[in-house]
């Protein structure tokens, strides 16, 4: 059973608070909301369970989608907390009001902010989950992709009568050529495991450092948050045991019996 705690935030309350503090902590906030489910289909999605060799295929390109969105995310977030916190008066004040674990998942992200070389986050972020490639290093992935060891099927469309299983493996195929070459990368499975890689040592210090600065403002105004059972969840699902294929029945559609 999972028991769901609520915090009450009135607006009373964060009328008090700077506007620098505000801000941060409400993009905070909305940034771990963020990371948390996208990071939460990428598990969903790379569980097994798919039998039939397209579906399976297709689930997996389903997968870096997700994956280069939450890439997109993680840099917005790195970039909003050495912006607004690490290079702000608030980075300043405080430190030293954090918890001993928020303290230590600042001290990750700011090793990341510290990080050489051309960043894979960046990268990913600017040219592949919110921005769209330019004309040449469109081509330039073409050209690789046609190059690369493959078969027949990755040169295709998936379709079916519902558009919402309709799939561009095509278009994937070729983008994920060119975001291993911006990476620096030759092969796309390896680009693809070293940004799983590099996601995962990370995934939750965002959270972690937004819910210790949620602490020490509060603390600071108001004294200490005080949490109440808001729910009780019976039976909730285990994430390794959930399934997320691309194809799926839909209403007014349903999936052939034969």
């Amino acid at each position: 059973m999972l028991k769901i705690a609520r915090i009450a935030l009135p607006k009373e309350q964060l009328q008090k608070l700077t506007i620098g503090e505000r801000s941060l902590f409400l993009l905070l906030g909305s940034a771990s909301n963020q990371i948390n489910a996208l990071w939460k289909l990428v598990v969903v999605a790379t569980n097994e369970g798919m039998k039939d060799p397209v579906a399976e295929k297709v689930s997996a390109a389903q997968t870096q989608i997700f994956v280069r969105l939450l890439i997109g995310i993680m840099r917005e977030a790195l970039k909003l907390i050495q912006d607004r916190f690490v290079g702000s008066p608030l980075g300043k004040e405080y430190p030293p009001l954090l918890s001993e674990e928020a303290t230590k998942a600042l001290d990750r992200l700011k090793k990341r902010f510290g990080a050489k070389g051309k960043d894979k986050f960046v990268v990913v972020r600017d040219n592949f989950a919110f921005h769209h490639p330019t004309l040449d290093d469109m081509e330039a992935a073409f050209q690789l992709a046609v190059k690369s060891d493959g078969d027949d099927t990755d040169w295709c469309m998936y379709v079916q009568d519902a558009v919402l299983n309709t799939f561009f493996f095509v278009s994937d195929h070729v983008l994920v050529h060119g975001m291993a070459n911006a990476m620096g990368e030759t092969d796309v499975n390896e680009a693809h495991r070293k940004l799983l890689g590099d996601i995962a040592p990370l995934a939750n210090d965002p959270s972690t450092f937004a819910y210790g600065f949620a602490e020490a403002i509060f603390r600071k105004y108001f004294g200490e948050l005080n949490a109440t059972l808001a729910a009780q969840i019976k039976d909730a699902l285990n994430i390794e045991d959930l399934r997320l294929p691309w194809f799926v029945g839909t209403m007014g559609r349903p999936t052939d019996a034969s």
